[in-house]
């Protein structure tokens, strides 16, 4: 062997290397003629010169168990069919590395066409799918299990026949296997799964309209359920199921601009037919995006059009009806009804004005009971101990924010004396920095501390420094801190909330 020839043969490029084998292409001319007398050949008739042969030569690395590439010999031979490479021989090389003369399909694998192509035709899924499990069954059937059956080991020729290539991880039964070890047996339904997972792959390549996607997705699942792979007559339920997609059709090796156009083409459409009624209803692929069945289609269909006729005999007895009736009737009527309307209005109006908040709002000093009043060494001004009930009166907040400081600030002061971090929540809403800052100081105070002067704020030494839109910045103004406190404010749907506070420096 020299770096140019393989056993006779004269290499052209690597297909493939492994830690076990390499796969090499080469190619020499008609064994029945050697190159002399083609070069003679070809001088007196330069039209009959003999075409090279293409071959795939599978070299085993030096090391490799003589068991294993006998095995995947007697797996090549005891398989041989259509649409299952060919061993035309067995060799040695010069430093006595086993190798195998394979038939060579050189139209490229499966995994190539299905990028290339991106989008097949039913037929042509069918053209691969269909030769591939009547190969697979047979090998079964003469007790070989593949191993490897996946879109990489499945090659094509020229013409588009798909072929099962690569046998290095078959198994071989020393006899043939009776129906229950087909049926049962781990390797064979090994085989079953991964031949599900590479029909799926070109299934998913299909493009049709939405009644055959149908059946395609119905194929689908069912080479996907664990349980079909065991099956006694799995190769015959695929092939009825594959067989309903469409008819066979040739393969197409290479991608074109017509793809495109063929997809566009099998886009739904909507198209609109009469039936006897005279009424006009969306024709059967239309109404199939429901992917229903026929019996029960049909059946809705006459369901709607049933609903849709007494819908319009109704609103034609309505018409009859009111026809009857005089116009002067009519604007009474309507005149009544538009004062009705005016009053209603009138009253919720006037209810709404008569209300005040500050007022009839429970955080008003007057409504504080004289027991929950503070001593004047830890009141403040504007912070009076408030009831439990707090949250429930902040509903009738004034929508003036100056307003409304006020009564936060009494609200706030009284959770944090109740040391309740449900009643700060109706203060500060949830996940806000002023909300987890008061509940710090709620579990300080729960802890052993004691509630901070500093945090506690005089609504009377407020000033609003900023507003802008739906919030609003104050400061508190004192001559003997160095940097003023400040609270913001920020109003949603539930009125008026402190979002964030800075204690003073």
């Amino acid at each position: 062997m020299t770096d140019d020839t393989v056993v006779g043969y004269r290499t052209v490029r690597a297909l493939s290397e492994s830690a076990r084998a390499r796969v090499i292409l080469v190619h020499t001319h008609h064994p029945d003629h050697n190159d002399v007398f083609s070069e003679r050949a070809a001088s007196v008739q330069p039209d009959k010169r003999i075409p090279p042969v293409i071959r795939a030569i599978k070299r085993f690395a030096i090391g490799t168990a003589t068991k294993q590439v006998l095995n995947e010999v007697d797996c090549l031979s005891r398989a041989v069919g259509e649409h299952i490479a060919v061993i035309d021989d067995l060799a040695a090389a010069i430093d006595d590395s086993p190798i195998l003369v394979l038939r060579w399909a050189g139209a490229g694998s499966l995994r190539r066409l299905l990028r290339e192509r991106r989008s097949l035709r039913p037929g042509e899924a069918i053209t691969i799918i269909a030769p591939l499990v009547g190969a697979l069954t047979r090998a079964h059937g003469a007790g070989v299990a593949i191993g490897e059956v996946n879109v990489d080991a499945v090659h094509f020729d020229d013409t588009g026949r798909p072929f099962f290539t690569d046998f290095g991880g078959a198994q071989l039964w020393a006899t043939i296997p009776t129906p229950a070890q087909l049926q049962h047996d781990e390797a064979f339904r090994d085989d079953r799964r991964q031949f599900a997972t590479l029909a799926n792959s070109v299934l998913a390549a299909v493009h049709v309209d939405r009644e055959g996607l149908r059946v395609v997705r119905g194929l689908s699942d069912w080479l996907s359920e664990e349980a079909n792979t065991s099956v006694p007559d799995w190769d015959q339920q695929v092939e009825r199921r594959l067989f309903g997609i469409g008819a066979p059709e040739p393969l197409r090796l290479t991608a074109a601009k017509t793809d495109v156009a063929t997809e566009t083409q099998n886009a739904p459409r909507l198209i609109a037919t009469t039936d006897n009624t005279g009424v006009a209803r969306a024709s059967a692929e239309a109404r199939s995006v429901l992917a229903l069945p026929p019996w029960l289609d049909s059946h809705i269909a006459d369901a709607v059009r049933s609903a849709r006729l007494s819908l319009a005999r109704w609103f034609r007895g309505i018409a009859a009806w009111c026809r009857t009736v005089r116009v002067r009737t009519w604007v009474i009527a309507a005149i009544g009804l538009i004062c009705m309307l005016a009053a209603g209005t009138i009253i919720v109006a006037e209810a709404v004005d008569g209300e005040d908040p500050l007022i009839t709002s429970p955080l008003s000093s007057e409504s504080l009971p004289e027991s929950e009043s503070l001593p004047e060494s830890e009141s403040m001004s504007g912070a009076e101990h408030l009831p439990s009930n707090a949250p429930d009166s902040l509903e009738v907040l004034p929508n003036d924010p100056v307003l409304a400081l006020p009564v936060l600030l009494k609200t706030r002061y009284g959770c944090l004396r109740d040391l309740s971090v449900v009643c700060l929540e109706s203060v500060s809403p949830v996940g806000t920095p002023a909300y987890s800052s008061d509940t710090a100081i709620v579990d300080a105070i729960l802890a052993g501390g004691e509630l901070p002067t500093e945090a506690l704020f005089d609504a009377a030494s407020s000033v609003e420094l900023q507003q802008l839109g739906d919030s609003v910045l104050f400061e508190f103004v004192d001559a003997d801190i160095g940097k003023p406190a400040s609270i913001l404010l920020v109003k949603g749907e539930a009125g008026w909330r402190i979002r964030s506070y800075t204690l003073p420096e």
